[in-house]
């Protein structure tokens, strides 16, 4: 039974993570903290064991479905890296309860705030189109990376370093941070949004994962039930997510991270 649980986790998990871009890890952490006997640390270093899994195993279908932005995913990547390091450090020495509680206000006003805000839709709108018109000719299009005069590098890069941190402190990732970030602070579409979080997470979590794995913290067979599930997940979110509308996929994004501040405040 627990072996067809973590299959069934692990599957739900990861289509679920790579529909929104955010890995899956914000609905793996919670139930192993519930129904499975696991230190939180053991069961953040085992979620981001989960969330990197399910970036890798989604990423051949979504880069060829040409929706990620790579300039983008690598600065986000570069300040991400060694942020999860300290993300590492404050799960297991720092006090957790006024971190939770400040946190889980966060994401209850971000989901609010994603609930309530319209994205622009100028760009995405021109974008869907002139996707849509080479997708009818039979032709490949790249989706076009950020200006480097409108969104600068070390942008990028603060944002990256933001979600490090958040990403091994808590084992869940941080595309449901990133995504919104990328598409009401940088203007970017939803799909794209999506997929380069998902690229930047498998570039980043392997990063954080790395001290884990030589604590010993990871649980591997847990990693190793899970991820018959992430795998399969993983392809499903993929295709589920291009078939998907922006608008909708911006309203599961909201019901997660409203969820995920009630349950920190559980947590505390």
């Amino acid at each position: 039974m627990l072996f067809l649980a973590l299959i069934l986790l692990g599957f739900v998990a990861s289509a679920y993570g790579t529909i929104i871009g955010a890995g899956g890890g914000f609905l793996f952490v919670p139930a192993l903290l519930t129904f499975y006997q696991i230190s939180p640390e053991a069961a953040a270093a085992t979620g981001l064991a989960v969330v990197f899994i399910n970036a890798v195993s989604g990423m051949p279908m979504l880069m060829k479905q040409r929706r990620v932005l790579i300039r983008t995913g690598l600065l986000l990547s570069l300040g991400a890296a060694p942020a999860t390091f300290l993300g590492k450090w404050l799960v297991t020495y720092s006090p957790e309860a006024v971190f939770y509680a400040l946190f889980a206000c966060l994401l209850i006003g971000l989901g609010l705030f994603l609930t309530l805000k319209k994205p622009k839709q100028k760009q995405a709108n021109t974008q869907a189109e002139t996707a849509a018109t080479a997708e009818a000719a039979g032709e490949m299009t790249l989706m076009p990376e950020l200006d480097e005069e409108t969104v600068k590098t070390w942008k990028l890069i603060a944002v990256g370093g933001l979600l490090g941190v958040v990403s091994s402190f808590f084992g869940i990732g941080g595309g449901w941070l990133l995504v919104p970030i990328l598409v009401y602070g940088f203007s970017l579409p939803i799909k794209s949004a999506t997929a380069t979080s998902m690229f930047s997470l498998a570039l980043y979590s392997l990063i954080g994962l790395i001290p884990s794995i030589v604590d010993g913290a990871v649980d591997w067979q847990v990693v190793a039930m899970s991820g018959i599930g992430v795998l399969i997940g993983a392809q499903v979110g993929a295709i589920l997510s291009k078939k998907m509308k922006g608008a909708t996929i911006t309203r599961l994004l909201a019901v997660v991270v409203i969820v995920m501040g009630i349950n920190m405040f559980f947590q505390m």
